[in-house]
């Protein structure tokens, strides 16, 4: 049995003793004690958690007794503080594995006992494979049915070949996607024009047989809204995935802009361009945008890391303002640049962790939004400091 089927803050004491008599494996590691503050203590709690991150993912029980590897007794943990242990853990993992795993957690599950058990959650890496360097060790683990193992040669050069892959797969999907389009073949009719195409794919979305669900999202139709919305005005099942549409009547009426939330958990928002679009505006909504649908990936089960790719076509002709529009001004009068191409496709970025704010989160877009910028004739995006800290207007990013 593992726990990786259940959002880690959902677990419960009953979660936990459910794993009685269930043995070790793949994904999931049993520890009666605490980690102690020995060195080679240390070690093995980072050989344990990066070989859950360089596999299929895995949890970390402490507080479970085991015999044989096999789960025995919920005997808990006390005496000392959850929180504070927590933050030891998760400052060891960081400092002691590079590169940093992205998604690793952990949670307290209080027991009845008045003890509590300790959940520590590494999730399956997309940007294998993660090297335990703590003390100069430079090791490798991975996972098999029989526990942790030292990764060898040919097991990294298989480990970085997949890591290089996933940019290639992301590349595809996006370029499959614009075809589409391209094609006349979206998921909903559209409205002739010049378009702004969003894609936030978490990484989980290129893994095989993944399936996201649809039927929560459909559910709550202010998760996936459909670009400047609050919320979806039209939502169905279809054999794209969920496709949420603008316009107050629904497909096969042409849409100003839809949102598809696909099978795989990756989200393509599209919306009209207009001729003149105004530079600062466009990247507000682009982070308000990729921050929601993110949000809302998670909010599903799909966590970091997440890819966020962002493209124009059609847009031959259109014009790029480069700041808002004083009252009164006359747009033609404005600096500007006029599109030549009939398709961007713009640097991706990629989101390790979920950001906490609008402004981190355009601090993380910034490669995107510069390669935008560099598109309207700008060296770099506006409305950021010379630290590359985001001063922009962004009170309903991610609302």
């Amino acid at each position: 049995m593992s726990l990786l089927g259940k959002p880690l803050a959902s677990i419960s004491e009953e979660d936990l003793a459910l794993l009685i008599g269930e043995a070790e494996g793949k994904t999931i590691d049993f520890k009666r004690d605490r980690v102690g503050s020995a060195d080679g203590d240390r070690k093995e709690f980072l050989y344990d958690v990066s070989s859950f991150a360089n596999t299929l993912g895995g949890d970390l029980v402490f507080g479970m007794d085991e015999v044989d590897g096999v789960a025995s007794h919920l005997v808990g943990l006390s005496g000392f503080s959850a929180e504070l242990e927590i933050l030891r853990l998760e400052q060891l993992a960081r400092d002691g594995i590079r590169p940093p795993i992205a998604g690793f957690a952990i949670r307290a599950v209080p027991l009845s006992s008045g003890r509590f058990a300790l959940v520590a959650r590494a999730p399956k890496s997309w940007m294998p494979p993660h090297q335990v360097t703590l003390q100069k060790t430079f090791r490798f683990y991975a996972r098999d049915t029989n526990g942790k193992y030292q990764v060898d040669v040919d097991g990294l050069r298989a480990a970085f070949a997949a890591s290089g892959a996933v940019g290639e797969q992301l590349r595809s999907l996006r370029a499959d996607r614009l075809a589409k389009v391209l094609s006349d073949q979206p998921p909903a009719p559209l409205q002739e024009g010049a378009k702004v195409v969003l894609h936030v794919v978490p990484f989980s979305a290129i893994g095989p047989g993944v399936t996201f669900p649809l039927a929560a999202a459909l559910a709550e139709p202010r998760l996936f809204p459909t670009w400047k919305d609050a919320s979806s005005r039209n939502s169905a099942i279809t054999f794209d995935g969920l496709v949420a549409s603008s316009n107050a009547q629904p497909p096969p009426i042409e849409q100003r802009a839809y949102t598809l939330v696909m099978r795989s958990g990756a989200v393509e928002a599209l919306n009209n361009f207009h001729k003149q679009e105004v530079l600062p505006e466009l990247q507000a909504n682009i982070v308000h945008h990729a921050l929601k649908f993110a949000r809302s990936l998670s909010r599903l089960g799909a966590g970091p890391p997440y890819a966020i790719m962002l493209s124009l076509v059609q847009c031959r002709g259109a014009t790029l303002i480069h700041d808002y529009v004083p009252n009164g001004a006359i747009r033609e009068d404005l600096p500007s640049e006029t599109l030549l191409m009939d398709q961007y496709a713009f640097v991706e970025s990629v989101w390790e962790t979920l950001p906490q704010h609008g402004a981190s989160a355009a601090e993380a877009l910034k490669s995107t939004l510069d390669h935008l910028a560099n598109a309207a004739g700008l060296a770099e995006a506006p409305y950021f400091d010379e630290a590359g800290h985001c001063v922009m207007k962004l009170e309903r990013a991610g609302n």
